[in-house]
């Protein structure tokens, strides 16, 4: 039988920030590679800078999905288990903010977890009732821990990439290109080069 097809996924959360987004939407689009960016209405809402780069990931073709509006774990999270209510409010919330800078008929389906949906409990069947709604929500199997642990340099970022993804067929890499993420953008052409040489 023919070798699976291998694919990877690009994605980057709590975006849109101004010092480091546009460096990775300038490594993609030289490389011309497509990525999903989990956005923060919060980080939206910062400032015009910010509205732009949000057009410009869509205007590039970039797909785009909702991080929530405040990634703030006590509030969308109490306890440890997952809040309906606070999140899906959070959630409608980046919509708007979404909308107000795309334009009314923008809408996406695409939702990611704070922190991943596996570290909370979930009593309230926050998942059953996002799937209701239409929404689905994607983890991620592969990370260059650039949010994990201390700060890393883009060459301790590209190694964890080389481990993460190794023996995999599909791998959906977690990135994050908010404010303080220099290496991450760093990394990105080398990261980039290293996962099209492994086709």
């Amino acid at each position: 039988p023919a070798p699976k097809d291998k694919a990877v996924a690009l994605t980057f959360d709590d975006g849109p920030s101004t010092t480091v987004t546009p460096y990775i939407l300038n490594t993609l689009k030289r490389e011309n590679v497509q990525a999903t960016f989990f956005v923060l209405g919060e980080s939206i809402d910062k400032s015009d800078e910010a509205k732009n780069i949000l057009k410009r990931e869509v205007n590039e073709g970039h797909s785009i999905g909702n991080h929530t509006y405040s990634h703030n774990y006590n509030y969308l999270y109490p306890n440890g288990i997952i809040s309906t209510t606070n999140f899906m409010s959070d959630i409608e919330k980046t919509n708007k903010s979404l909308k107000s800078v795309l334009g009314n008929n923008f809408s996406t389906r695409v939702i990611r977890f704070p922190g991943g949906y596996t570290s909370w409990k979930d009593l309230n069947n926050t998942a059953e009732y996002l799937k209701s709604k239409g929404y689905y929500f994607i983890e991620w199997n592969s990370l260059s821990k650039d949010s994990e642990g201390g700060h890393k340099s883009a060459s301790e970022l590209i190694n964890e990439i080389k481990q993460s993804v190794q023996g995999r067929e599909k791998a959906v890499i977690l990135m994050h290109d908010n404010y303080g993420k220099e290496e991450t953008a760093k990394a990105l052409p080398e990261i980039i080069q290293y996962l099209k040489q492994q086709g």
